[in-house]
């Protein structure tokens, strides 16, 4: 409790350090430094991006990604968990080496696929290093980290800073100059084409940068008329449509009952047509297509390219380096 006596010190005290404050924002040496940190800003929030990631190294990054993006003349990132490649359903090393020469990025996705905040610091080491190691020798170039499930914490982040540039987690949040290249953001793909595509404007106007994430590539269709029984993984042909496509797995939902899901190789699935297994010679008609992400991919790329063409589409890698973001060799050496 202040008294008469020490009263008058005090507000002294307190009126010379708010001078001392002002004089010091308004020194010469605060405003070159603050005009700095506003220049550098500027500079780098005037790229407004978008880049699309495929988690999980499945097959259709190959088989269907790879068509769509080169039809645009853009490309994509696929994240590989080296212990998946050359299973069933994802992608062989040929076909991830085909990417990248296709100009896709290829990013590192651990060995398991674990939730890499469980492990020990020494497990998380064998999950990255390993991971990068084993790409490498198959011929790959990894660069950045997509975190299994968009788990990390800073144990993890300090480990993925020994071997990568940068790790892409998840927050449906956008990324902007200042971006903690270790806890990249990004948005899950939905099937909602006008939000994604409302994403995309405001990404634009913001000047910010846009990274989607999804999975398998894969359509979903309502059926009725099901007949026998369908085989994992056999082609399944589409009429009269012409759709062509693999047969996925058949869910049955409360609100509004059966559903395949299939993946598109080829043409539209179209209300009406006839599902036929190749092997199975099971049968079911399309009552509804509920979702095709083979064609809303496309459609994503052409409303970027038609209503902001400047607006690029990049890899991580290429969106770090357009950032500033010091690649790892240059930040493992110090250099800037």
């Amino acid at each position: 409790m202040r008294t008469g006596s020490n009263f008058p010190v005090y507000s002294m005290f307190s009126s010379f350090l708010k001078f001392a404050f002002l004089l010091l924002v308004s020194s010469p040496i605060a405003a070159c430094a603050t005009a700095n940190v506003v220049s550098k800003n500027d500079r780098l929030n005037a790229i407004p991006m978008v880049s699309f990631v495929f988690d999980d190294d499945n097959d259709t990054d190959y088989l269907v990604g790879k068509e769509i993006f080169a039809s645009h003349g853009v490309v994509a990132s696929s994240a590989i968990t080296s212990g998946f490649l050359n299973t069933a359903d994802h992608m062989t090393t040929a076909q991830a080496i085909a990417l990248q020469d296709a100009g896709w990025e290829i990013m590192g996705h651990t060995v398991s696929h674990p939730n890499l905040r469980s492990l020990s610091l020494s497990e998380i080491e064998v999950e990255l290093s390993r991971s990068k190691s084993e790409l490498q020798r198959n011929g790959l170039s990894i660069n950045n980290l997509v975190y299994p499930y968009n788990k990390n914490d800073e144990a993890v982040r300090t480990v993925a800073a020994k071997y990568y540039r940068s790790g892409r987690g998840g927050t449906n949040s956008f990324n902007s100059s200042d971006l903690e290249p270790f806890f990249i953001k990004s948005f899950s793909m939905k099937h909602d084409i006008r939000r994604m595509n409302a994403l995309v404007d405001t990404a634009y106007k913001d000047k910010k940068w846009l990274v989607f994430y999804q999975h398998e590539i894969d359509a979903k269709v309502k059926i009725s008329d099901y007949d026998g029984t369908f085989l994992k993984g056999e082609k399944v042909m589409l009429s009269p449509s012409g759709a062509v496509g693999r047969y996925v797995t058949t869910h049955w939902f409360p609100a509004y009952g059966y559903a395949i899901y299939l993946v598109p190789f080829s043409g539209v699935p179209q209300q009406g047509d006839m599902v036929k297994g190749e092997r199975s010679g099971a049968t079911a008609r399309i009552d509804h297509v509920l979702y095709n992400e083979r064609e809303q991919l496309s459609d994503m790329i052409g409303y970027i390219q038609k209503n902001y063409p400047d607006m690029p589409i990049v890899t991580i890698d290429k969106g770090l380096d357009l950032l500033g973001v010091p690649k790892l060799g240059d930040r493992v050496h110090g250099e800037k």
